[in-house]
């Protein structure tokens, strides 16, 4: 364990991650989940009553014949008639031939049950133009939206079909399908978000599936709404609280890390009492951010495949800024550039998929965005890294689309956004125990490490669902903004020289060099600790920089003892110095040598 704990202290950004994680999930655990606990507020019960906005969304291609046309219009026109239409809108599209709004919103029995009587057979499966339809029908109503799908088959491009379905159901539009003969029941899961919202019918039990349907629809209006009944301002004041317990987690776990790690007590009354106050503050503001901005941004329209696209570019940005740590010609970009050229390449391989799979079908538009994603990183990385990568999106591609898109893209901005500001903070905030470190490094390493875990947290949310989610999400969140610290200040040790202390053959601590002194003595206040009993003083000597010069100036009293005759002295790139059980060393990682 010794060995383990050992090698760690050699690895600071992996270690200041872990200890981010810990102190992040322990927050979660005991303050952040009861708050949300006692804070919940119990959802209005379902009612029949509640006015609704339903578009019967039907499959008329023309594998629709053999009568089961003419039964899904039987089950259809039996829907329209149990419908509260005093409250209720109806409204009727077909996809096959063409896709066409049929009825648009009404109220009007007979105009719903005309147009259900009018539809035909033909054609092939345009599922996502006749999605992007019934969506485009629901934009003029305030009542709760919904859209019922029917259909037998496989759309002609599954995967522009599951854009526009994520985009509906973004909108907090539910989506419900009723599926029989050829539909792929698993596919369908996909595109209502629930396997429960999915409901296969053989003939003869059309009629059944749209009750079962019908039930569904009343059962999520009330389950499906994100925020239930809180207002803004409540959420706000709600999210605030449990980021701001997040963050006293995170930063009193990085204070305690760095006070081991320099050989200090763990943690004062009065850095306890600040990073508490501090934090509290920083997670408060950044929780209310990123829940205000919630607010609008999911009110924005973006087009479908934009949306794609963008999503696309996030998972590739996040991707590519991970692998730059771990594959070695990637190693030659810095985070930044690695981040950045990743989201183009994303985009630009997002593009050619969605718009040649439009034109040509899903295989030529998987090939297509395999080919333009490959030869992107090819000239980012090399060769041999660009067939990877081509090859990796072939055949995993569509999980591209898939892990984020369980939100909207303006969604996961906004959110991104509070998580970023938190990271900010929280970065900036490190100035305070961490001597030296450069507020644009401190910054920029909390806001990427925010955004990174931002990303993280969402999508393990998503998929672990309510409380194991955020735990996990809140884990993952406070290693990456603890990595991303230590690493801009590892990134700042890599520039210009820094000191290290030998404590032991085997532990070196690195400390970086600045305008601000580093104490050495037997006093609390001190950075470099030494043993009074050993006749040190409690300020022993300062090291600091002035201008390009490192000097280390010496306590007149303990200079006396040691008969110096020079107090101040200038220390070079090599230079040592021995203080008790310690020895204090001048590094570079540049090319400067000793004189």
């Amino acid at each position: 364990m010794q060995n383990i704990f050992r090698n760690l202290r050699q690895n600071k950004p992996l270690l200041f991650g872990l200890y981010g994680a810990i102190g992040c999930l322990i927050a979660a655990i005991l303050l952040g989940e009861p708050l949300l606990a006692l804070t919940k507020l119990t959802p209005s019960p379902p009612t029949q009553k509640t006015p609704q906005a339903i578009v019967l969304l039907i499959d008329t291609s023309g594998s629709m014949s053999d009568g089961k046309l003419t039964e899904v219009k039987s089950a259809a026109t039996n829907f329209v008639q149990r419908r509260n239409l005093n409250q209720d809108q109806l409204a009727v599209v077909n996809f096959g031939l063409e896709v066409k709004t049929v009825s648009p919103l009404t109220r009007d029995a007979n105009t719903l049950t005309n147009a259900i009587a009018s539809l035909s057979e033909n054609g092939g499966t345009p599922m996502a133009e006749g999605i992007d339809k019934a969506v485009g029908e629901l934009q003029s109503t305030n009542l709760r939206r919904n859209i019922l799908l029917f259909t037998d088959g496989v759309p002609n491009s599954p995967s522009i079909a599951q854009l526009s379905a994520n985009s509906a159901r973004n909108q907090r539009i539910n989506f419900i399908a009723v599926a029989t003969d050829g539909a792929d029941v698993n596919y369908l899961a996909q595109l209502t978000g629930d396997p429960s919202l999915v409901f296969y019918a053989n003939s003869g039990q059309f009629d059944q599936a749209f009750r079962n349907a019908e039930a569904a629809i009343y059962k999520q209006l009330v389950e499906s709404s994100p925020t239930g009944d809180y207002g803004v301002v409540y959420s706000s004041l709600r999210i605030g609280g449990w980021t701001a317990f997040l963050a006293m987690g995170i930063s009193l776990a990085l204070i305690m890390g760095q006070n081991s790690y320099m050989h200090l007590p763990l943690l004062t009354l009065r850095e306890g009492s600040i990073s508490t106050l501090g934090s509290l503050a920083a997670g408060m503001v950044a929780g209310g951010a990123g829940q205000l901005l919630f607010v609008p941004l999911t009110n924005i329209p973006i087009p479908i495949i934009v949306e794609g696209i963008m999503h696309w570019s996030v998972a590739s940005a996040v991707l590519t800024g991970i692998i730059s740590f771990t594959i070695p010609k990637l190693k030659k970009l810095n985070l930044p550039k690695a981040i950045v050229a990743g989201g183009i390449s994303g985009a630009l391989g997002a593009g050619a998929w969605v718009i040649t799979a439009g034109i040509l079908g899903d295989l030529f538009g998987r090939i297509a965005g395999a080919i333009v994603f490959g030869i992107c990183i090819q000239v980012l990385a090399g060769s041999t890294f660009g067939w990877v990568a081509g090859i990796g999106v072939l055949v995993f591609g569509q999980l591209l689309f898939l892990p984020i898109s369980v939100l909207s893209i303006l969604e996961l901005i906004g959110r991104i956004i509070g998580w970023a500001i938190l990271g900010i903070l929280v970065g900036g905030g490190t100035r305070f125990f961490v001597p030296n470190l450069q507020l644009t490094k401190a910054l920029f390493g909390g806001s990427v490490g925010g955004v990174i875990g931002a990303i993280g947290f969402l999508v393990t949310a998503g998929v672990f669902g309510d409380i194991p989610g955020r735990l996990s999400g809140a884990a993952i969140l406070g290693f990456c903004i603890g990595w991303m610290i230590a690493f801009a200040e590892q990134e700042q040790l890599n520039e210009e020289p820094y000191l290290l202390v030998h404590w032991t053959p085997t532990e070196q601590t690195q400390y970086l060099l600045g305008t601000k002194p580093f104490l050495i003595g037997s006093s609390r206040e001190a950075n470099i600790p030494l043993n009074a009993s050993e006749g040190f003083t409690p300020i022993t000597a300062k090291i600091y920089k002035e201008g390009e010069k490192i000097m280390m100036n010496f306590d007149q009293e303990y200079a006396a003892q040691k008969n110096m005759k020079k107090t101040i002295q200038e220390l070079k790139v090599g230079n040592k110095r021995t203080l008790g059980r310690i020895t204090i060393e001048v590094k570079s990682r540049t090319n400067q040598k000793p004189t």
